[in-house]
């Protein structure tokens, strides 16, 4: 791969003028060669970013995108017809069938009252998280922070998606992970999934600055940024 396959573009958070980006991202993959987009878009401005996706013909046959930061909700304004295709990775989808899901959709529709509205993966992992907080409160027998936090590693409790979820040492949670595929009615058809949970990793072994590294919050390492080579902490410990 050379430098000039690839083409990187940073906006700001809010960013709402995607015209001309969408337009470079057309040009590049005109070149005749294989081309797709990996979106880190967040929040709201993936809304009049897909909007000009839909409005330029950028269609998933031709330049897939796959997006880390894009959901049901955002996509719920708008009309995703000429998005069929186009891929998220979330560790959740509201598509998912399990008996955990749809009891939630149930309880949350119910609650708003409003059939329309949709869930999302921030929505899971906020269940997930308050369950594991209840569980840790009662284990610790005390609201003070710190001892919650030290009664929150190991506690499991069940996702949305049909499995569990376990807080790790390193502060993450192992989550299954679903690749969807955007449909014209704003949902997503899970495309494939891993065969089970994934445990969050603090840290990539793909960079080598960080292949030795690793988080581990429990004694003695008591560390977000321990260098497992020299055995130095560079980060603060608790």
């Amino acid at each position: 791969m050379k430098a000039g396959d690839i083409l990187i573009n940073y906006t700001p958070f809010g960013h709402s003028d995607w015209q001309t980006i969408v337009s470079d991202i057309k040009k590049f993959g005109s070149q005749g060669k294989k081309t797709a987009v990996v979106s880190t878009i967040n929040g709201d401005a993936n809304v009049p970013f897909y909007k000009e996706l839909g409005n330029q013909g950028v269609s998933a046959e031709d330049i897939p995108v796959v997006a880390f930061s894009v959901g049901e909700e955002e996509l719920s304004g708008i009309d995703t017809a000429p998005l069929v295709g186009h891929l998220a990775a979330w560790n959740y989808f509201m598509s998912v069938e399990s008996p955990e899901n749809t009891a939630f959709i149930k309880s949350w529709k119910s609650f708003i009252k409003d059939s329309k509205r949709v869930t999302n993966d921030p929505m899971e992992a906020h269940y997930i998280c308050f369950k594991m907080w209840i569980e840790a409160v009662q284990k610790a027998g005390t609201t003070d922070v710190d001892a919650v936090l030290e009664a929150m590693y190991g506690i499991s409790v069940p996702n949305l998606t049909g499995g569990i979820a376990t807080m790790f040492p390193n502060h993450h949670l192992s989550k299954p992970v679903l690749i969807g595929e955007i449909r014209d009615h704003g949902q997503f058809d899970v495309v494939w999934r891993t065969p089970g949970t994934v445990i969050g990793d603090a840290w990539t072994d793909f960079l080598p600055e960080s292949q030795v590294i690793v988080a581990d919050w429990m004694p003695p390492v008591s560390c977000g940024n321990f260098n497992v080579k020299t055995g130095t902490c560079s980060g603060q410990n608790y």
